[in-house]
């Protein structure tokens, strides 16, 4: 549900350690990003397991909760979890007009020490992939999952 600021609809805050952390309104370069993401991973859903969510919120610890733009659970949800409290297979995020850059890294660092397997990063605006790993944020050509038997190129993601 957003929330109500000023009169109009926002996408839903993060909660930071006691702190409300504004989120971006999206755009269509971050809708249709999402939505392209979306596809992909329903096209491995029958074969793997792979349940992805948009706008997913998840509970790192009690008192940080992060919405990823697209969040990947292995085997779908838990009976009864409002929120997931174990790292998903994935989180993505994709980058928003506004973002800041520091503020972005902090978040897929954030995924990455919890133990998400696969972070990834989505820029529409420059129209790049990057990855983040033991070794930091660097740009990648594709998203490759080779236990999936499954990748997509940055030129396949963004041909329209």
């Amino acid at each position: 549900m957003a929330s109500k600021t000023l009169g109009f609809e926002r996408p839903e805050p993060e909660y930071l350690d006691g702190e409300i952390i504004e989120r971006h309104l999206g755009s269509f370069p971050h809708s249709e990003a999402q939505e392209r993401l979306l596809d992909f991973f329903r096209s491995l859903k029958q074969s793997f397991k792979l349940f992805a969510y948009p706008e997913l919120t998840l509970r790192l610890s009690p008192s940080r909760y992060r919405i990823a733009d697209v969040a990947v659970l292995r085997g779908g949800r838990k009976a009864g979890e409002e929120y997931p409290t174990v790292p998903p297979e994935f989180a993505i995020e994709i980058v928003s007009k506004d973002d800041r850059h520091v503020a972005i890294v902090q978040k897929l660092m954030e995924y990455h020490s919890w133990g998400v397997k696969y972070v990834w990063l989505v820029d529409p605006w420059n129209q790049t992939f990057l990855v983040y790993d033991d070794s930091g944020l660097h740009e990648v050509p594709a998203f490759e999952l080779p236990e999936y038997n499954a990748q997509i190129s940055v030129a396949e993601f963004f041909a329209a």
